[in-house]
């Protein structure tokens, strides 16, 4: 019997399950609304749903999944499987979802943090491929980060390593999702951008693409603050690239340009700043990536 892998990317909004190849070739996808109010009970049966789910779409059966990666919100312990109190999953306090899910499903799973998931993904798969080392950030509704040294991924003592969007820009600044004060996620995340703006990063986007010097404006702000906390990760870790993800990026070359001329003026050292190949199932590539 064909052994096959899957992998699991759980978001606040949506939960995606693919089955894959043992070389990691996408065979089906399956995406759901998470429907996070429910509780954790009501999330991780949603899990289980959308792998079988995709299994059948695949044409296989749940005997020939050999190992499941799953990418969740942070912070995430990886060796022992908690999930503890993720800002867009209330309710999740010290969850310990690889215990869950290996129960429900019956087979190994790998658990992860999603950024690094998504960092795995581009470095085995995108951008990420031509780089010993690099930082993978994700400019989205939250701002998180997956280090890569040496092709291999980074995540520290307890598993939190790579937390951007928690990097201290403005310490008089707005509370962040977690409670503390002027982290870059508070500052530069999607929420923030359009509590600032009074609108959507994809109105703010449009808008600049015409030409509109409010937008525009706005933008460079938001990659000036971006750019600071690259500015730190650079002097910190001298990686050779920053591969950048997430919906953000799509506000597009001004956002770049902001942020590229923060670096410049304020790093020590040289950096490749440049944005992610894969787009929309990153992440889900990412949990198939960490069975292979």
């Amino acid at each position: 019997m064909k052994k096959l892998i899957a992998g699991v990317d759980l978001g606040g909004t949506k939960i995606s399950a693919a089955v894959a190849s043992a070389d990691g070739k996408l065979l089906a996808i399956e995406t759901i609304p998470t429907l996070a109010h429910l509780g954790v009970s009501k999330v991780t049966d949603r899990i289980a749903f959308a792998v079988k789910s995709a299994c059948k779409k695949a044409g296989v059966t749940m005997k020939q999944i050999k190992c499941i990666g799953i990418g969740a919100p942070g912070p995430v312990d990886p060796k022992t499987g908690y999930v503890n109190n993720p800002p867009n999953l209330k309710g999740w306090k010290r969850v310990n979802l690889k215990k869950i899910m290996a129960k429900k499903l019956g087979k190994k799973i790998i658990l992860e943090n999603d950024a690094n998931c998504a960092a795995l993904a581009e470095l085995n798969f995108g951008a990420g491929r031509r780089f010993n080392t690099f930082i993978y950030v994700t400019l989205s509704t939250g701002i998180g980060g997956g280090i890569v040294i040496d092709k291999k991924l980074y995540t520290g003592f307890s598993g939190s390593a790579g937390e951007v969007g928690h990097t201290v820009i403005d310490i008089d600044g707005p509370k962040c999702t977690c409670g503390k004060r002027g982290h870059l996620e508070g500052l530069a995340a999607g929420p923030a951008v359009e509590k600032r703006s009074k609108m959507s990063p994809e109105k703010l986007g449009a808008l600049a693409r015409k030409g509109n010097k409010k937008a525009l404006k706005e933008i460079d702000y938001t990659g000036h603050l971006i750019g600071l906390g690259f500015s730190n990760i650079v002097n910190i870790m001298n990686p050779e690239a920053i591969i950048v993800g997430g919906g953000l990026t799509n506000l597009g070359k001004p956002l770049f340009e902001a942020i590229k001329t923060t670096v410049k003026e304020n790093a020590l050292a040289a950096v490749k700043i440049i944005p992610a190949h894969l787009k929309k199932n990153v992440g889900v590539i990412g949990a198939v990536a960490l069975c292979l």
